[in-house]
C-alpha cells in the first residue's frame, strides 16, 4: 500500500470512526434527554425510592432520607424536590441530592395546611390537596402556590370532593380525586370553579393517584375497590380494570406495563400477562416522573459517548501530518 493510499484509508477511518462516535454520543444525549425516573415516598422507612420509567426496575431503594410526617408525593418542582406529608401537615422542599430547603407549612398557628395527600405542578401553580382545619388550613380544599412556594389561595371542594387526594391537569383544567362517595373524581377550572363529575360508580372507591396514560386515558388507583381503572379522558368511560389491592400510586411504564403502589409496596403489573408482582417492599405511596434526576445507566452512556469523542480526537491530532 502506497503512502498516498495510507494516508487516504485513515482519513476515510478519521471521518467513519468520528461519525459514528459522534451519531453515539448523540443518541446516548437524546436517550438522556427522553430517561424517566419515577420517584415514590416510601411513609414507612421515611425514604425516597427510585425507579426506571421504563420498566420499573428499582434504580436506588434509598435515594435519600425523608422528614417523616408521613410522605405521601414527591414532585419536581424547578431544581427542587417538594414532598407532601399527610400527617407533617407541610409540603418538604429538598434538593435534587437530598438537602432539606425547608418547608410550607407545617402543624404549627398560620401553617396553613393539615393533611395534606397528593400534588400537581400545572403550569407555574403548585396545587395542594388538603383535608383538615388545623394550622388555619381551609377544610376539604385545593391549595395554590407559586413555584417559589409563596402562598396563592385556595378553593373549596367541600361540596364535590370533600376528601380530596389527588390532582392531575386535564384539558386545561384539572381533575381531583376524592376518598368520598359524592364523587371519585371531579373536574375543575384552574382558579377552581367546579366543572361537573368526571367519574363517580361504584367500580371505583376511595380514589387516590390519577395519571395519564401513554395512549391518552386515565389511570387511576382505586384504594378501598383494591383496583386501578382505566377511564376515557373525554367522557370518563370505564374502559378497564385490574386487581390491585389497597391501590395508592399508579405509573404507566415505557415498555407498557402498568407500576402501581399500596402499603406493601411497589407492583409491575404486566399487561400481556394479567399479573402483579412485588418488586419493592415498604410503605407504597404516590409515583412521579422527575425529570431532572437522570437514570444513572444513560448518563453512563452518554459519558462514555464523549469520552470516545475527546480520545478521538486527540487520536487524530497525534495522526495529523506535520508540514
Amino acid at each position: 500500500m502506497t503512502n498516498d493510499t495510507t494516508f487516504c484509508f485513515l482519513c476515510a477511518l478519521r471521518r467513519v470512526g468520528a461519525a459514528a462516535l459522534s451519531a453515539f454520543a448523540m443518541l446516548a444525549l437524546t436517550l438522556a434527554a427522553q430517561a424517566q425516573v419515577l420517584a415514590m415516598p416510601d411513609s414507612i422507612n421515611n425514604r425516597l425510592v427510585l425507579f426506571s420509567g421504563f420498566d420499573g426496575t428499582v434504580l436506588n431503594s434509598n435515594y435519600f432520607a425523608l422528614a417523616g410526617g408521613t410522605p405521601v408525593h414527591a414532585i419536581g418542582v424547578g431544581n427542587e424536590i417538594w414532598v407532601s406529608e399527610q400527617l407533617g401537615d407541610r409540603v418538604s422542599r429538598w434538593s435534587l441530592t437530598g438537602t432539606p430547603l425547608g418547608q410550607i407549612g407545617g402543624a404549627v398557628p398560620g401553617g396553613g395546611l393539615d393533611n395534606v395527600r397528593g400534588m400537581g405542578l400545572i403550569g407555574n401553580t403548585v396545587y395542594v390537596t388538603n383535608a383538615g382545619t388545623a394550622n388555619g388550613a381551609p377544610g376539604a380544599a385545593v391549595v395554590m402556590f407559586d413555584t417559589v412556594g409563596a402562598p396563592m389561595g385556595s378553593f373549596t371542594t367541600a361540596s364535590t370532593a370533600p376528601s380530596p387526594f389527588g390532582v392531575l391537569a386535564h384539558q386545561g383544567g384539572m381533575l381531583v380525586s376524592s376518598s368520598s362517595a359524592n364523587d371519585d373524581i371531579h373536574r375543575f377550572s384552574l382558579a377552581g370553579g367546579a366543572l361537573g363529575t368526571f367519574y363517580n360508580t361504584a367500580s371505583l372507591n376511595f380514589a387516590e393517584q390519577m395519571v395519564v396514560a401513554t395512549n391518552g386515558d386515565i389511570l387511576v388507583a382505586g384504594f378501598s375497590s383494591n383496583n386501578i381503572v382505566r377511564l376515557d379522558a373525554s367522557t370518563g368511560a370505564l374502559l378497564g380494570s385490574f386487581t390491585a389491592s389497597g391501590a395508592r400510586g399508579v405509573a404507566q411504564l415505557g415498555n407498557g406495563n402498568i407500576m402501581w403502589t399500596s402499603g406493601a409496596g411497589a407492583f409491575i403489573h404486566d399487561v400481556g400477562l394479567g399479573t402483579s408482582a412485588l418488586v419493592y417492599a415498604g410503605g407504597g405511596r404516590y409515583l412521579e416522573t422527575i425529570t431532572a434526576i437522570p437514570e444513572p445507566g444513560i448518563w453512563a452512556l452518554w459519558m462514555a459517548g464523549l469520552a470516545g469523542l475527546s480520545g478521538f480526537s486527540a487520536w487524530q491530532r497525534r495522526r495529523a501530518p506535520r508540514g
